[in-house]
């Protein structure tokens, strides 16, 4: 039965078409205030998407550089190394060994003492095992021109002991007025193992001196000295005894055969003799005979240099 509708009663409005009927879900009405903080919600979940995309993107990149790199080359085999920037590590190129020219031989059959060799900062093929350098600096030989160091090493089983003796000797013939500090072209200086130099000479016995030898490919047959680049190497035997018929004091003999394969190291070659009864030239051979020539031992005299014509 319908209801019965007084004067006093109100019916109840009708339903907002927006409004959310119990059981049906239908959307109720949103207010501005709440539509305006969902649209605010909305943007802020797209920024955050937005980053975190430019975020990924960048790592990717970023992995990608470093997978690239090239790995330190511990081999040397030209690899980039960690920090070089795209400079290639180069590897060390093998060190080049002293050759030789072929060896002449005498009438008796004995080599010659040395082959011309250049000059050099550095010495080469020589091991340094079984010998006692000498130590302490001596003194500046000369006055004049670039300061050249050499040092000087005994022989352990020589008996010359510390070498102090030989290494005098040496200073004594090397500083003469009449050595190649005459030229005023340069000095010289022995100095103690540790410091920098441009040559060694070398006290040995004839078995390891022909030894030393051969490793520059210069035959002695442990009879006379020889050079090589970097390296001048004295017979024991030479320096106590010098040679038969040299008819010359062995001091002379010594300071000859010093001059002699130090001159090799400063540049010059081998010399003949000028003329019968004339001083040797000290880059003559005079270890294997004097041809004429009388004993000398000096590369000046009466202050001027005093040479022969040069031989190959």
């Amino acid at each position: 039965m319908p209801p019965i509708v007084g004067p006093d009663m109100v019916m109840p409005p009708a339903a907002d078409a927006d409004a959310v009927v119990a059981g049906q879900g239908a959307p109720a009405t949103v207010e501005p205030g709440v539509r305006r903080m969902l649209r605010r919600r909305q943007a802020a979940v797209l920024i955050f998407l937005l980053i975190a995309i430019v975020v990924l993107v960048v790592g990717q990149v970023v992995r990608s550089s470093n997978n690239s790199a090239t790995p330190v080359d511990k081999a040397g085999t030209g690899a980039l190394a960690p920090g070089a920037q795209g400079v290639p590590v180069k590897p060390a190129e093998p060190t080049a060994t002293a050759t030789a020219a072929p060896t002449k031989t005498t009438a008796g059959g004995i080599p010659p003492d040395a082959v011309d060799q250049p000059p050099t900062k550095a010495p080469t093929n020589v091991s340094s095992t079984g010998f006692s350098f000498v130590g302490g600096y001596g003194p500046v030989l000369g006055t004049t021109g670039t300061l050249r160091r050499f040092k000087v090493a005994v022989e352990n089983r020589t008996g010359n002991g510390n070498g102090n003796e030989f290494a005098a000797e040496v200073d004594r013939i090397l500083g003469d007025p009449r050595s190649w500090i005459a030229g005023r072209q340069f000095r010289l200086q022995r100095v103690p193992q540790a410091a920098g130099s441009e040559f060694t000479i070398y006290l040995s016995s004839a078995k390891t001196s022909e030894k030393m030898c051969a490793t520059g490919g210069l035959k002695t047959a442990a009879f006379s000295s020889c050079r090589m680049p970097g390296q001048v190497i004295m017979n024991l035997d030479r320096w106590r005894d010098a040679v038969p018929d040299y008819d010359a004091p062995l001091e002379v003999y010594r300071a000859y055969t010093i001059n002699h394969e130090v001159g090799h190291q400063l540049g010059h070659s081998h010399e003949a003799c000028p003329g019968k009864g004339k001083p040797a030239p000290v880059m003559m051979q005079q270890t294997y005979g004097l041809n004429g020539c009388v004993a000398n031992a000096w590369a000046y005299l009466d202050g001027k240099r005093y040479a022969g014509n040069p031989i190959d």
